[in-house]
């Protein structure tokens, strides 16, 4: 009969970059012990062991707390368990995601609110930026849309991800508007002509071409009243300033990607 090969944990510290002390303490909560041999004082790990550990690090990868770990590799975890797990800590990282996004949103707008007049933001903007509500992107789920703009908008995203990535996009360009509205930033000059082409790009990415998705965003536009109370008063404050940059920017003979991808 071949012998199992042994390995100390030395040897496994070296092999998978875990330090000596983080698999000692592994030993000592049985998360993955170290075996004992029968004729000596010494401990090892067996190729099986090696298996759990590599688990264990996947797990931790994710995220996961050390209980949770355990309880996936007890031998009465099903499918259905595991599943429940990793969609838990999917969402959390979702939430992560979402909360990055909107910090970046943040940053961005006041940036736009020093850029060029090398001055801090405005007090007003300070203030929108810390009175909003990260959460407000959840809201929409309570937003009646008819059947086919719900239709469309399941088609072009098929996972939360894509949703954030959207509307953050959207909500910081929404933010700079603010800030540019509260600095007197004219639609004519240079700032508002690079905010009217980059306002342009996101319209042009987040419709994906598609002139489906375009009129079901231009609909939710026109019926805004069902928005989230936070999102309405922005878009209220900025649509003047956003129209006026973009008519500009199209008046002058910049290319219209709007249009021309959207026809």
């Amino acid at each position: 009969m071949e012998e199992k090969r042994k390995f100390s944990i030395g040897e496994i510290s070296k092999l998978t970059g875990v330090t000596v002390r983080t698999l000692q303490y592994y030993d000592n909560i049985q998360l993955v012990p170290l075996q004992k041999s029968e004729t000596s004082r010494r401990r090892y790990y067996t190729e099986s062991d090696l298996t759990r550990l590599q688990q264990v690090l996947f797990y931790k990868s994710l995220g996961l707390k050390i209980k949770d770990i355990t309880k996936l590799l007890e031998e009465t975890t099903t499918a259905g368990q595991l599943r429940h797990v990793l969609e838990k800590q999917r969402d959390i990282f979702y939430y992560k995601l979402h909360d990055i996004k909107s910090n970046i949103a943040m940053i961005e707008a006041s940036l736009a609110g020093i850029e060029k007049n090398d001055s801090l933001p405005l007090g007003n903007l300070v203030q929108l930026i810390i009175s909003l509500n990260k959460d407000t992107v959840y809201q929409y789920k309570d937003v009646s849309f008819d059947k086919k703009s719900e239709d469309t908008f399941i088609e072009h995203y098929q996972n939360q991800e894509a949703v954030l990535e959207v509307y953050w996009d959207w909500k910081a360009l929404i933010l700079e508007a603010v800030a540019h509205i509260l600095n007197d930033v004219q639609p004519e000059s240079e700032q508002g002509q690079d905010f009217a082409k980059r306002w342009i790009e996101m319209v042009v990415s987040i419709s994906d071409g598609s002139k489906e998705l375009l009129d079901v965003y231009k609909d939710s536009y026109k019926n805004r009243d069902q928005w989230p109370q936070e999102d309405r008063q922005l878009i209220d404050f900025t649509n003047t300033f956003i129209d006026k940059t973009v008519d500009h920017y199209l008046s002058a003979g910049k290319p219209d990607e709007w249009r021309n991808k959207n026809d």
